[in-house]
């Protein structure tokens, strides 16, 4: 029994050429980039492009790296794991944290520095911190705090003692009399997973849990040196007092959920807008409850980035019932294209699509076009939203997706239950879907070239078989809330075996122009480098390819799970690339 998986996309029917966008304006000031040297941010800049300057490793040699030394954390992480984590360097020093637990090591050899402690200690397993202003700002499941990069001591002037209770202080700011005073937001399923973007003395971060009936993600800008809030916006409207409410109001039928933010936000400076993804609406999978659009969710989001106020929405999935969130990305990029200056933003989703707008209006660079998808389901009280976003290359052709959408069966029994995208679960019915329900791009970020001009986007080649199972009529808050069914999903029984592609697009026309299937499989971002060499992780090994072709360059076997991401940064002269596997940092030089 075998399945393979194929690349496609499909258009059943056309009926418009712009897909769930708003448009609502701009303003702006300049920002200076970061050093050559460093890896400041966990995409590395504001743009969130994760891209690197550095070039002494480049494509003729990267064959040659090895380790060249390791660090573990004692005992795990007394506040939590790192698995996740993409470190930071700054001026040759290493930062990471677990929870409420810091660290700072030599960048160059590895050797511990300082270690810092908060008191009380929290829990955490977020993506990593930020560093900005001679301060590591660092978070816990709902606190933000602040230490001096040099000291490793904590920053007194911000909240109290260097920690502000960040979600508690956003939910009280935004919905007054609503939430107790001593509220812990842990106890309702907020959890934080990703690190805040900096401008210009403002953090921006975003706050999930989606999965956990939350009235909306929050979009928060926190003051650098204080910790107050400046402001705040939420994802899903709840009523006249939050901005976005009158176009979203009737995008809902009942309770508003879902929406919150897995990956950092973008910023550009001149145009003064913050660019956020959104996730899925919740219950995940049982949309009977919440009839419509569902707006914003899975939605590409820019606000001001001094009031916080919407400027332009785009939605990728409408009333997902898949759990296929906007996950990856955004990355600002700028290209040109028969002689015109494009400023663009990408996004990826778990569908395998690719998004690409004009990052100043919204606009798609080439069509998305409402395609006609299969409605019909007998789970009680489901309305199947009956088009989706379709995106298209300016070939006119469907944009080709960097990932699996279908899987060809050849067993003629399973060939039965093969349904394509978008298929609508059935009550009490083994399905086999492509991607599977991990997604394609699940919050690996991809990464821009400004010496190229590709966008690298990553994804999961998968299958599932899935059935839905009632589950009973209550619907409790709590992760992975599914509403009133439950989704079980087998990936062994379909035959499959995982891989994990990554695919090199033009974002002004869509044009794939590479395309590089890889063993194993994980949730991890690439980076790119002025050498030409994109590093990515698949499965427990780290591969680097040619930013040019796709081409396998190397390949090293780190013998542990990876969930994180790459990064490369010069400590004492030389280039270092270094990724975290299981617990372990793991960095890399040539010899």
């Amino acid at each position: 029994m075998t399945i393979n998986l194929l690349r496609t996309t499909f258009a059943t029917a056309v009926l418009c050429t712009v897909a769930g966008i708003g448009a609502l304006g701009q303003q702006g000031r300049g920002s200076a980039p970061a050093p050559a040297a460093d890896w400041p941010m966990h995409n590395r800049d504001i743009r969130s492009t994760r891209y690197s300057p550095l070039d002494e490793i480049n494509a003729s040699n990267v064959d040659r790296l090895a380790v060249r030394w390791s660090y573990q954390v004692p005992g795990g992480g007394g506040g939590g794991t790192i698995a996740a984590t993409t470190p930071l360097v700054v001026d040759g020093v290493m930062y990471f944290n677990a929870g409420s637990q810091l660290f700072a090591l030599d960048g160059a050899t590895g050797k511990e520095l300082w270690t810092f402690q908060a008191d009380p200690p929290f829990r955490g397993s977020g993506r990593g911190p930020v560093y900005a202003d001679g301060r590591i700002y660092a978070f816990g499941n709902s606190e933000l705090y602040a230490v001096d990069a040099k000291t490793g001591k904590p920053v007194q002037s911000f909240g109290q003692g260097g920690v502000v209770p960040i979600v508690r202080n956003a939910l009280r700011l935004k919905y007054p009399g609503k939430y107790a005073e001593d509220l812990d937001p842990t106890t309702l399923g907020y959890s934080m997973t990703t690190p805040p973007s900096y401008f210009n003395g403002t953090l921006y971060l975003g706050m999930p849990f989606s999965d956990s009936l939350l009235p909306g993600g929050l979009v928060v800008a926190v003051d650098g040196v204080t910790g107050a809030i400046k402001w705040v916006f939420n994802t899903v409207p709840q009523g006249p007092q939050d901005d976005g409410w009158e176009i979203t109001k009737d995008s809902f039928s009942g309770a508003r959920y879902g929406a919150g933010i897995w990956v950092q936000p973008a910023i550009d400076p001149e145009l003064g807008l913050i660019y956020v993804n959104t996730g899925n609406a919740t219950p995940n999978y049982d949309g009977s409850s919440r009839k419509g659009l569902n707006l914003f969710t899975n939605s590409l989001l820019a606000l001001r980035l001094d009031t916080g106020r919407l400027a332009w929405y785009f939605q990728a999935i409408h009333h997902d019932i898949w759990d296929w969130d906007l996950a990856a990305g955004p990355v600002l990029f700028d290209t040109t294209l028969g002689g015109r200056n494009i400023k663009g933003v990408g996004s990826l989703g778990k569908n395998c699509q690719a998004y690409f707008l004009d990052r100043e209006t919204g606009k798609p660079l080439n069509p998305i076009v409402e395609t006609v998808v299969p409605t019909q389901t007998d789970v009680p009280g489901e309305q199947v939203w009956p088009t989706q976003p379709v995106p298209y290359a300016s070939s006119g052709q469907p944009l080709l997706p960097f990932c699996s959408t279908y899987p060809i069966v050849k067993d003629p029994e399973l060939a039965k239950r093969v349904r394509p995208s978008y298929h609508p679960y059935q009550v009490n019915e083994f399905v086999i879907t492509a991607p599977g329900n991990t997604g394609g791009s699940n919050y690996g970020s991809p990464s821009f070239s400004p010496r190229t001009g590709l966008f690298y986007a990553t994804g999961k080649n998968d299958a599932w078989s899935i059935k839905v199972k009632p589950v009973g009529d209550s619907l409790k808050p709590g992760p992975g809330n599914q509403g009133h069914f439950a989704m079980i999903g087998e990936r062994g029984e379909t035959g499959v075996t995982p891989t994990q592609s990554i695919a090199a697009y033009e974002p002004a026309t869509g044009r794939q122009v590479w395309h590089t299937e890889l063993p194993g499989t994980n949730n991890c971002g690439s980076l790119v480098t002025a050498g030409d060499v994109v590093f990515q992780p698949s499965g427990m090994d780290l591969f680097a390819l040619d930013a040019r072709s796709g081409r396998e360059l190397f390949r090293s076997s780190l013998k542990r799970g990876i969930r994180a991401s790459p990064l490369t940064y010069q400590a004492g002269g030389r280039q270092y690339v270094a990724i975290i596997a299981t617990n372990t940092v793991l960095v890399f030089a040539l010899p």
